[in-house]
């Protein structure tokens, strides 16, 4: 499972205060073609964004009251300008909803 395959989710966890679900995006995409690469990771995180919106997580987690959501993806390459451009339009849009994306390299 990766960045590739927008259909499934990568990864899912509760988070520390066991209110908020985290999902993790595992990105391995180099950058070189970066329009392909954005609308891919765009794909991926619209994905998730349905799955935190109809609350596709309730049947694992029953007794939780999940408040909150963490998109949480890790990147094997450094971020285009681009990229770090369209990620914090992405935050600055989905925040309303409670949902967090955080972004990691390495």
């Amino acid at each position: 499972m990766s960045v590739v395959d927008s259909t499934v989710v990568d990864g899912i966890a509760l988070s520390e205060d066991k209110n908020g679900i985290i999902l993790l995006i595992t990105d391995h995409l180099d950058w070189s073609e970066e329009y392909q690469h954005l609308m891919t990771l765009q794909e991926k995180i619209n994905t998730y964004l349905g799955f935190l919106e109809e609350k596709q997580y309730e049947e694992m987690y029953k007794e939780e009251t999940i408040t909150y959501g963490i998109i949480e993806i890790h990147f094997q390459h450094n971020l285009t300008d681009n990229a770090e451009n369209f990620l914090q339009a992405v935050q600055s849009q989905v925040a309303q909803y409670g949902i967090e994306i955080q972004c990691y390299v390495g």
